[in-house]
């Protein structure tokens, strides 16, 4: 078996009054996305300068691909990007230059394709000229991208790469990183706006003062949920439907014309007896789909406290 690509194990983190992150464990494999969610102060920041070899840790191991951070950190660095929440720029410098400035530092082979390469994926070509100074709030994190992806990493750490773009920037950041999993990369992201992260996210982690609350797939993690939203529509005015539902004790029933949302608490499986009573009964249905942020849901369930 192949190693992951990002396997983090037992992972502690101690400061003077407090363990910021305590006995952490996750695995990545290649194409995950894994969202790192949970309030301010659950130490999500303090992990991945921790996994980046930035944040000295008191126990655990990291390894990329094999290579552990402790034995061979250099090797571990060549494979692994960190894009901090805030990263300044050099403002009299031009995206070109600033790009060049760090392919040097990391000593990039092909330096000049890679920097068009990097400008190319992150839409900044027709800036190559342009003063980072002049640059708006959103192509500064491009181009903080671009510079993170500049020795081509397996592995991509993200603090917040979303905060205070706008929507149009966000949209944009969401189809890098949707280039960046289809590529193979494993990319850890955190942030606050679940509903980002639900778009291209196939995992998620939840901390809470320094500890994992839970993790794993979100499909796995959706099916250990007791209580979900659902939209139920069939064709024809057919009250039946509505009487099963009743009859099911479903919870905050809302009904439109040929429609119903409600609130299911309980197993999959108890579900899906709730389904095939509908279907078996003839009610002719058009829509069966969970509603909402699947992430979101996943995160008020985890027992873990508002996001702040």
């Amino acid at each position: 078996m192949p190693d992951p690509l990002l396997a983090i194990e037992h992972l502690r983190v101690d400061f003077p009054e407090v363990v910021a992150v305590n006995d952490l464990t996750l695995v990545m494999e290649p194409g995950d996305v894994c969202g790192l969610i949970g309030p301010n102060g659950a130490g999500k920041t303090t992990t991945m300068r921790a996994v980046s070899g930035l944040q000295e840790f008191t126990r655990g191991s990291v390894r990329v691909s094999g290579h552990e951070l402790s034995r061979e950190p250099d090797e571990l660095k060549r494979r692994l990007g960190f894009m901090p929440d805030f990263c300044p720029t050099y403002d009299q410098l031009t995206t070109a230059e600033f790009l060049e400035h760090f392919a040097r530092a990391f000593d990039v082979p092909n330096r000049n394709q890679r920097i068009e390469h990097c400008l190319e994926l992150t839409w900044l070509t027709d800036k190559r000229n342009s003063l980072c100074e002049e640059l708006s709030r959103g192509m500064k994190q491009r181009l903080v991208l671009a510079k993170t992806l500049l020795p081509d990493p397996q592995v991509l750490l993200l603090d917040e790469p979303a905060s205070g773009l706008d929507p149009l920037g966000r949209i944009e950041l969401r189809k890098i990183l949707l280039q960046l999993r289809d590529a193979g990369k494993a990319v850890l992201i955190s942030s606050h706006i679940l509903t980002e992260l639900s778009g291209f996210c196939n995992k998620a982690a939840i901390m809470e003062r320094g500890k994992l609350v839970k993790s794993g797939t979100i499909a796995d993690l959706g099916q250990q949920m007791n209580k979900r939203r659902m939209s139920l529509k069939w064709r024809g005015e057919d009250a039946k439907a509505l009487d099963i539902l009743k009859g099911a004790g479903v919870k905050n029933l809302e009904t439109a014309g040929a429609g119903a949302l409600f609130d299911f608490e309980g197993e999959t499986d108890a579900l899906d007896e709730l389904l095939k009573t509908l279907v078996v009964s003839g009610v002719r249905i058009s829509e069966w789909r969970g509603v909402g942020d699947d992430l979101e849901q996943i995160f008020l369930q985890s027992g873990a406290k508002e996001l702040m």
